[in-house]
C-alpha cells in the first residue's frame, strides 16, 4: 500500500468518522486512571490538546473539572460543540501548535498519540512548547503515545480487525512499516454496505529517556511512566507510553 502523503496528513486523517473505528476511546476509564495517579479536583481547569470529538473532555467535565478542548478538525469540533459542550466544557477549533492561554490551566493533557507527527524534532516540539506554556507552574500533565519497546517486540506488518457495528461488522486493515524512526501506517476500512475509506498516519518513536529530556527543556518533569491505563508497568509487553508529571515552579 505505502502511499505518499502531504506534510500535514493529520488534517485529512481527522476529517471523517474513520477514527471512531480505529481509536480506542475508553474516555471514562482514562479519567479513572488519571484520578488514581494524579489529583483531579472539582473546579480545576484542564487543557485537552487535540481533543478529537471531545469524549475525554466530556468525561472530565462530568468529573467536575472545567475543560477547554482544542482540535484542528472542523467536523470533530462541530460534533463536540453540538453534543458535548456545557457551561464547564468549551471546544475550540484551532491549531494545537499555536493555541495559547499562558499558564491558565491546572492540568494539560495530550492523549491518544497526538504528538510526533513530524520527522523533524523541532517541529514536534512546537506542540510541546504550547503544551507547557498553557500549564501553570506546579500544574500536572498527562501524556499518552506509542510504546517503541512494545512495537519492536510485537511488530506486525499487517493487522486485520473486525469491529462490531449495530448488527454487522466493520473491517479494518492496517499495513505498517518503520522508516526514518517513524511508525507509518496505511489504513483501509470497509463498512458493511461496501463503502471504503483509506487513511495514512505516522508517529515518531521516542524513547522514555528522549521524552524525559525533551519535556525537561520545557520545564516539565516526568515523574511516572505506565504501559496502559490499567496501571501496568512500562515495558515491552504493554502497548502505551503514558507519562505523568508536573511543571516546575
Amino acid at each position: 500500500m505505502k502511499t505518499g502523503k502531504n506534510d500535514k496528513w493529520w488534517i485529512d486523517f481527522f476529517q471523517s468518522d474513520f477514527t471512531e473505528v480505529v481509536l480506542n476511546q475508553q474516555a471514562a476509564e482514562t479519567v479513572h486512571f488519571m484520578q488514581q495517579i494524579g489529583q483531579l479536583l472539582p473546579g480545576m481547569k484542564v487543557f485537552d490538546q487535540c481533543c478529537g470529538k471531545g469524549y475525554l473532555s466530556h468525561e472530565l467535565d462530568k468529573a467536575g473539572l472545567e475543560v477547554t478542548g482544542i482540535d484542528i478538525s472542523t467536523p470533530y469540533i462541530e460534533y463536540a460543540k453540538k453534543h458535548l459542550a456545557s457551561a464547564h466544557a468549551e471546544f475550540v477549533l484551532g491549531d494545537a501548535e499555536t493555541f495559547l492561554r499562558p499558564e491558565q490551566y491546572d492540568i494539560c493533557i495530550n492523549w491518544n498519540t497526538s504528538f510526533g507527527y513530524h520527522e523533524d524534532d523541532d517541529l514536534n516540539e512546537k506542540m510541546l512548547l504550547a503544551f507547557s506554556n498553557n500549564l501553570k507552574p506546579g500544574g500536572q500533565f498527562f501524556f499518552s503515545t506509542m510504546n517503541p519497546l512494545f512495537i519492536n517486540k510485537h511488530f506486525q506488518r499487517f493487522i486485520v480487525k473486525q469491529v462490531p457495528s449495530a448488527d454487522s461488522t466493520i473491517i479494518t486493515i492496517r499495513e505498517s512499516w518503520i522508516e526514518n524512526g517513524m511508525m507509518k501506517s496505511d489504513w483501509l476500512i470497509v463498512y458493511p454496505d461496501g463503502h471504503r475509506e483509506t487513511a495514512f498516519g505516522q508517529t515518531k518513536l521516542y524513547s522514555v529517556e528522549q521524552f524525559r529530556a525533551m519535556f525537561l527543556r520545557y520545564g516539565l518533569m516526568v515523574e511516572q511512566v505506565y504501559g496502559d491505563i490499567a496501571l501496568s508497568p512500562y515495558d515491552e509487553d504493554h502497548p502505551s507510553m503514558i507519562l505523568y508529571g508536573h511543571k516546575q515552579r
